[in-house]
């Protein structure tokens, strides 16, 4: 039997609350995982190079210390490339997330709704 695929996430978020409890629930669906935490965009930067080669799937707080909003979703698609970018906000904005949908987020989950099972739904399917 062939071992499953390690599956490689970034998660950018700079509050250590939600960055753990994002890890706990991804770690509930997903056996193989490796999970790495970067706290702002400049560290994106540093690593942009191999983004594409390196992870799966990007998970993007919309707020970080160094930038926000649809600029920082604007770069990080740029960034990501092929990699599916996954935003998550503590604030619900139906004109905000058709935007980021339309510049090309895969999809927009809020923080208070977040669970195993809405990630394992929507995301790991």
């Amino acid at each position: 039997m062939k071992p499953e695929k390690l599956i490689n996430i970034l998660v950018m978020e700079d509050n250590y609350g939600d960055f753990y409890l994002l890890k706990e629930y991804i770690e509930d669906c997903l056996e193989h995982v490796k999970i790495v935490n970067i706290e702002r965009f400049k560290e994106l930067i540093e690593i942009a190079h191999v983004i594409e080669s390196s992870y799966d799937y990007i998970f993007l707080d919309m707020s970080l210390p160094d930038k926000s909003g649809e600029e920082l979703v604007k770069e990080v698609i740029k960034i990501a490339k092929s990699v599916p970018v996954i935003m998550l906000t503590g604030f619900s904005s139906d004109t905000f997330s058709k935007k980021a949908l339309d510049l090309g987020i895969k999809e927009y989950l809020l923080k208070d709704e977040l669970s195993s099972s809405l990630l394992q739904n929507k995301i790991f399917f």
